[in-house]
């Protein structure tokens, strides 16, 4: 019984190797994963990439803080980091969002957490793909872009 255990596990690890987008999360989101990962390839489709390998991780505040220390040099928090390292036009990268800054964002902006997670996803993407933050006019253009990209979600708000 135990090498049926371990031949399960071995096989269940390589999926998981496999899956192209995963989601890291302690039950923190609410919307099917599947769906989400259909979504973010139609919105790679949608803008000429491929998505290769994605990760999201859902981390506390004071763990977005260390590595955004580390990583960027910057002592401030934040609601999203990403690391990517994507070629040509296939996107290889990984994000890390800070579920007690995205729950402030959420109320902030008087929307559901469901959204708020729909905007930092494709946020962490469109980094991907080039697209910046840096400047108000940047900033702007990215909003504007987070929406075009929650507006393709198939799933009522």
């Amino acid at each position: 019984m135990n090498n049926l255990k371990e031949i399960i596990c071995f096989f269940f690890v390589l999926y998981l190797q496999k899956k192209v987008i995963r989601f890291f999360h302690k039950d923190f989101s609410t919307l099917d994963d599947t769906q989400l990962s259909e979504w973010l390839f139609e919105i790679a489709k949608k803008e000429g990439y491929k998505i290769k390998k994605l990760n999201y991780n859902f981390v506390d505040a004071a763990k977005l803080y260390q590595l955004n220390k580390k990583y960027l040099n910057h002592q401030t928090d934040t609601d999203i980091l990403t690391f990517d390292y994507s070629m040509d036009n296939k996107i290889f990268a990984e994000a890390f969002i800070s579920c007690e800054a995205l729950e402030e964002n959420a109320q902030k902006n008087n929307q559901s957490i469901e959204k708020e997670i729909l905007r930092l996803l494709s946020h962490a993407l469109l980094h991907c793909f080039g697209y910046m933050d840096k400047t108000q006019n940047e900033k702007s253009f990215m909003r504007l872009k987070e929406e075009e990209c929650i507006a393709m979600f198939h799933v009522k708000q």
